[in-house]
């Protein structure tokens, strides 16, 4: 099959997938030869921020000279941006060759019924083992501990921020969804944490560790200063005591972004500690380079792409607008997901909104446009539907007006659809 069709195959397992734990990920790659025990892991989980530590560490090591492999989730455009080597997303040939050793196997086995998820990740290991990449940072799906991800023992094991997110599978409380989270900790591999803005969460990872002889490395225990920020990007300085004390700049926008960096130093002093070859210089070139698109990112000086889906991404998207943006007019463009507290993230947004525009993207899960729109105007922010994404944006522009910025946000799947209408 070629990569199209082989997406289409994937895909299509969104209706006979059955999730059994971590069964099917464990048949079907013993089936494969087990490709995950090939190349060493970053494993990396969290409610918000995961992208974007991936994206820091996998720089950072490739700077420093590993072959590297990224595996992330959800795809803006194109489905193999899901799987990178070396920073790029991985070639048709590659992703053939892998993805139809996976159908065969998954075929051979009719009692086998994998999840679209569950087929992309075992498609993406193999892959790394046979490019033979020296370390491959890997992002979780939903959770951690029954996330089909979760079948490596990673050279270190990072939570990035804790928030009530996929509370139906997860759990109601931060606590239980913490716990969750910490199931990607193994045992005697090391733990990088994220500072958690609740002490519960925070607890959870730190007993799971000491039941595991695990590590933990609190980011805030390494001193770091913020030396300029800007909407654009930050400069700050950190000390570690493998790496030394050094500065580093990032070009990912959002002060929020500094703790993410924070983190992904504490993961790569980690793997400092077990032997890797890691320098303040490579390091600082791998976070200056690092790129995370449809993240407070700016299409252009009018048109801002933020994937904000829920209200602790929603709360880090207007403490960014309210520093950086001050004075210029706002129109949301807004589309949203029923499962992302929609309604909360219309009263966090709407004191910045001047006016709101709300599309709708595909799938069954998605918000209708109207209903997310009698939301804002419920708050006082005149807002008005308009379920084609590209008709929408229309209207936001013209709403915002000359030095007006339209922030797109709510979905990453908006933000693909916005990306593919700017191509």
């Amino acid at each position: 099959m070629r990569s199209s069709e082989l997406i289409d195959w994937i895909h299509s397992a969104r209706r006979f997938g059955e999730k059994k734990g971590l069964a099917n990920m464990e048949t079907l790659l013993s089936a494969l030869g087990n490709p995950e025990r090939a190349f060493r892991s970053v494993h990396v989980a969290g409610t918000n921020a995961k992208g974007s530590v991936c994206a820091l560490i996998e720089s950072a090591l490739r700077a420093s000279g590993y072959r590297t492999g990224l595996y992330t989730s959800p795809y803006l455009v194109d489905y193999l941006e899901r799987i990178r080597l070396d920073g790029a997303p991985v070639d048709d040939a590659a992703f053939e060759r892998a993805g139809n050793r996976v159908r065969e196997a998954a075929l051979s086995m009719p009692d086998l019924a994998p999840t679209a998820f569950e087929l992309g990740t075992a498609v993406a290991y193999l892959i790394f083992a046979e490019q033979k990449v020296d370390v491959a940072v890997i992002e979780t799906g939903i959770g951690g501990r029954l996330d089909p991800t979760n079948v490596i023992a990673p050279e270190v094991s990072v939570i990035a921020n804790i928030g009530l997110d996929h509370m139906e599978q997860l759990g109601n409380t931060l606590g239980e969804i913490a716990f969750e989270k910490a199931g990607i900790i193994k045992p005697g591999r090391p733990v990088a944490l994220y500072p958690q803005k609740d002490e519960a969460a925070a607890r959870v990872i730190a007993e799971a560790c000491r039941e595991r002889g695990a590590r933990l490395l609190r980011a805030e225990s390494l001193p770091l200063t913020a030396l300029a920020v800007n909407a654009r990007g930050a400069r700050f300085r950190c000390e570690t005591p493998r790496l030394g004390a050094f500065e580093a700049e990032i070009h990912l926008a959002g002060r929020h972004q500094i703790e993410n960096a924070h983190l992904a130093v504490a993961a790569l002093e980690l793997l400092a500690e077990r032997g890797w070859t890691l320098t303040p210089e490579g390091i600082a070139a791998g976070f200056a380079a690092a790129r995370w698109p449809g993240r407070l990112d700016w299409a252009d000086d009018g048109l801002l792409l933020d994937g904000a889906h829920n209200p602790q991404a929603a709360r880090s998207l207007r403490a960014y607008i309210e520093e950086f943006l001050p004075g210029r007019r706002i129109v949301l463009l807004t589309g949203m997901m029923r499962d992302k507290q929609p309604e909360t993230c219309a009263e966090i947004l709407s004191p910045v909104a001047a006016s709101v525009v709300a599309t709708q993207v595909e799938g069954p899960r998605a918000l209708p446009a109207k209903t997310l729109a009698d939301f804002y105007q419920a708050l006082g922010v005149p807002a008005e539907a308009s379920k084609d994404p590209f008709e929408a944006l229309q209207k936001a522009r013209l709403l915002a007006g000359p030095g007006g910025v339209t922030v797109a946000c709510g979905s990453l799947y908006l933000v693909g659809e916005l990306m593919k209408i700017g191509r």
